[in-house]
């Protein structure tokens, strides 16, 4: 009987040095929650963001609480709590979430302020309470939007053609830039003075009309300004053209794309083609615009007109809308996106300002294709060329020999196809062959400002 009271005595003493273990280790312990991480801004604008991890690996957490504080004024601009079991705490022992509030809209002043964060954990000290966990970090609150300036006056377009806005910016931003309807055109900085841009904008040659143009800037707090742009849109008409494919064309160029594209159809050369001119085309439309979407030049050689194909004939026009027929049949439609000039055979490619060139290979349609990057968005391209005089990477100076014309891609017969694009988007060259109109719409807004 002893040996069996002892055993329970025994049992019991176990189970209240657990359960006092237990109540020390989780339910009265004394180690506070912590905040794992904070991402913010360099500054808090009006819309402020920032993200916080928080975490209690012990008896999980209770609530957690932001305030911000500025010259005594303090308000509270987050609370989250969490359900606690008297028994068993909190199941979450981590969180993490973004905070967004408008220290504008609270009443808050430009200037530094402090960030407070309080953390509560579902321990029974402190009167069930539980530990505390406060952090303070000092911020700086920027609450005005940058102040844009227009420096340039009414800009003109037409469908598929371009123009230059400039502008100047009270204080650096992260971006900016001018907006069209959907489009977003950045801004380049001039090299003497950074808060001044000058950004080259582009009207496709599909839209008929522009509903809205403005300058937007965005702030390191995030701060958002915009400003209208002034412009008038010009309606212009262009050409409609007809090509009939015939059976000798497809069987001379057929061969040279099923040799380069295994996703080309083989099953007869009509199918060939109407891919080649539909999807293959807009893939390597895409392929243009992303490769001239931006400069990796900081220097700007579009003050001076392109020059031109040396003693050549124009055989089509850039927005030249093109229906395809095969014998009789319509098989497709499409824009011409350049210019076509034709000398004689194997004709020498002079580049049309001094740039960069970013791109030498083969492009489907295009065949042989050089791309070169003229600053500040400035685009050129040089289609159907027999091979290249330059490589990827050379720096090539006005009029320099960069190839030789040809017929490789989609070309019918021996000519150079010269497209020019503004940040992805393809324009009217013959707006950029002209002395008078480079001068007036680009090189005279570069001298004035300066």
């Amino acid at each position: 009987m002893k040996k069996i009271l002892s055993v329970l005595l025994l049992i019991l003493l176990v189970g209240v040095v657990g359960l006092l273990s237990f109540l020390f280790f989780f339910k009265f312990e004394g180690k506070s929650p912590v905040v794992e991480s904070l991402s913010l801004p360099q500054a808090l604008g009006k819309e402020a963001k920032l993200a916080v991890k928080i975490a209690d690996n012990r008896s999980g957490l209770r609530e957690v609480s932001l305030f911000l504080e500025q010259n005594k004024k303090i308000e509270k601009v987050f609370e989250k709590k969490y359900e606690v079991d008297p028994l068993w705490g909190s199941p979450v022992k981590e969180d993490s979430f973004e905070i967004t509030f408008s220290p504008f809209k609270l009443g808050f002043k430009d200037g530094e302020a402090t960030l407070i964060i309080r953390v509560v954990d579902a321990s029974w000290r402190n009167k069930l309470k539980g530990n505390i966990a406060t952090y303070q970090k000092k911020i700086l609150l920027d609450l005005t939007s940058p102040h844009i300036t227009v420096k340039s006056s009414m800009h003109y377009f037409v469908p598929g053609g371009s123009n230059m806005v400039v502008y100047s910016l009270s204080e650096p931003v992260v971006r900016q830039g001018v907006v069209v309807d959907d489009l977003f055109f950045k801004g380049y900085p001039d090299p003497q003075n950074p808060n001044l841009y000058y950004c080259l904008v582009a009207v496709p040659v599909q839209k008929k009309q522009v509903t809205r143009m403005y300058i937007e800037a965005q702030d390191f707090a995030g701060n958002k300004a915009t400003f209208p742009v002034a412009f008038y849109l010009k309606p212009k008409k262009y050409r409609r053209d007809v090509i009939n494919i015939s059976d000798r064309f497809l069987e001379r160029k057929i061969p040279e794309f099923w040799n380069r594209y295994p996703e080309v159809p083989r099953d007869n050369m009509l199918n060939a083609f109407i891919y080649i001119n539909t999807e293959l085309r807009k893939k390597n439309n895409k392929t243009i615009a992303e490769i001239a979407k931006s400069s990796q030049i900081k220097e700007f050689y579009g003050y001076k007109f392109f020059l031109r194909l040396p003693k050549s004939a124009t055989r089509a026009l850039f927005g030249d809308y093109r229906t395809y027929y095969y014998k009789g049949k319509k098989i497709g439609n499409a824009y011409h996106l350049g210019i076509d000039l034709a000398s004689v055979a194997g004709a020498p490619v002079p580049a049309a300002a001094t740039g960069k060139v970013i791109y030498a290979d083969y492009l489907g349609i295009y065949g042989n294709s050089i791309i070169i990057d003229h600053g500040y968005g400035l685009f050129s391209l040089y289609a159907h060329l027999s091979g290249f005089t330059v490589a990827k990477g050379d720096t090539v100076k006005r009029g320099q020999l960069i190839g030789y014309t040809d017929t490789t891609g989609l070309a019918g017969g021996d000519h150079l196809h010269f497209s020019v694009l503004v940040q992805g988007v393809f324009v009217e060259p013959l707006e950029w062959f002209d002395p008078n109109w480079v001068k007036t719409r680009i090189a005279q807004k570069l001298e004035s400002i300066q």
